[in-house]
């Protein structure tokens, strides 16, 4: 039987003349989570050249390494990676293998990386020592003698450049007269978007970016490097073994700053890592009988030195990738007068122009302490 046609003049006989029916309301799809570490270390004071240098100082090392094989429990000439903090009579205890009580006392200096020494000093006595291993420095003083040499340390300057962040706005006269459905005027819509495009760039910058070669040129578009970069170098807290990210990786990573005299309060990663840091001390968990909600979150890990670690997820870290660090050793900072900002540019044509315009750099101080970087996270 055929489906029944009506005469009456319906809707769809004359759509063309019908009015829209557009919801207006804006569906959108906007990471909220776009700017997560710029937004904790937040923006202060500001630059006043597009080089910002700060000075780093640090005090002398209290600790030296042995870098000899075969260390057995009587010989007396000892080999460090460098003998810079040691002189005639400095003590030395192994602290970093455990049930070692042996103290050791130098009696000569012999090169920057060799000194003779007395075995079993006191109480104590010979013990085997590996290579490797970290001793504590310790320098009694002779009655009576001169005041040692002084070992005053030159301070160090560590720079980074700004980097510009520019976005442009170039919307039609007729587009901005036009009814948008949600949007109440077009061109204040897209300077508000390129505006919200521009710090997340901030933040990508701050995470990832990589310093330029140089402050500038007209081959060198001008970069700053972010804390990836200045937790990841030689000299530092660094670990690239393939593992899976748990609890006693982080304390490790913590006690290597606390080692070098800082105090961590944060862990910076990614969504991968983060899923796993939610499954820390898992099967210690219980629920009550009458819960209705699954799933667990952990927001802040107490380390088993006692240090709260504050736990940040940005989308822009990678996804191997956590690095543990203190947040007052992190700052962003505009260039004098460059703060990020829209600007009415001048009017040509039957169009309205805008740029959002801003020059930022960012501190890592104590880069090499403050932080401890580790990739290869599984």
């Amino acid at each position: 039987m055929a489906l029944a046609a009506t005469t009456p003049l319906a809707s769809y006989d004359q759509s063309a003349g019908e009015f829209l029916d557009l919801s207006n309301e804006l569906a959108e799809i906007i990471r909220r989570d776009n700017v997560s570490f710029l937004s904790r270390v937040g923006i202060s004071g500001e630059a006043t050249e597009t080089t910002h240098s700060w000075m780093e100082d640090s005090l002398n090392a209290n600790t030296v390494t042995l870098d000899e094989s075969g260390f057995d429990s009587s010989e007396t000439d000892m080999t460090f990676v460098s003998t810079t903090p040691l002189r005639i009579g400095s003590l030395l205890r192994n602290v970093s293998e455990a049930g070692k009580t042996e103290v050791i006392q130098v009696t000569l200096v012999d090169s920057a990386t060799i000194c003779t020494v007395v075995r079993g000093y006191g109480s104590t006595t010979g013990e085997a020592h590996s290579t490797g291993s970290t001793w504590n420095v310790i320098n009694p003083q002779q009655e009576g003698q001169d005041a040692p040499t002084d070992i005053s340390k030159v301070r160090t300057k560590v720079s980074n450049y700004t980097q510009i962040f520019q976005y442009g706005i170039n919307v039609s006269h007729t587009m901005r007269s036009v009814l948008q459905a949600g949007v109440a005027d077009e061109f204040t819509f897209q300077v508000a978007r390129r505006l919200m495009e521009a710090m997340r760039e901030l933040d990508a910058s701050l995470v990832g970016g990589i310093k330029s070669a140089s402050a500038g040129s007209d081959s060198v578009y001008r970069s700053m490097g972010g804390i990836l970069e200045f937790a990841n170098q030689a000299t530092g807290n660094l670990n690239t073994t393939s593992e899976a990210l748990s609890l006693s990786v982080v304390n490790a990573m913590a006690k290597q700053i606390w080692d070098d005299g800082g105090y961590p309060n944060f862990i910076l990663v990614g969504g991968k890592q983060k899923r796993a840091i939610s499954t820390f001390d898992q099967s210690a968990r219980r629920s009550v009988y009458d819960s209705t909600v699954a799933g667990y979150v952990v927001d802040r890990i107490i380390t088993d030195l006692g240090f709260v670690l504050d736990v940040i997820v940005d989308p822009w870290m990678p996804d191997d990738t956590a690095i543990v660090g203190d947040l007052n050793k992190c700052r962003v900072l505009p260039l004098r007068g460059s703060a990020m900002r829209a600007e009415d540019l001048a009017k040509t044509g039957a169009s309205f122009k805008a740029q959002i315009y801003g020059e930022y750099t960012a501190e890592f101080r104590n880069a090499t302490s403050a932080f401890a970087h580790h990739n290869n996270l599984t």
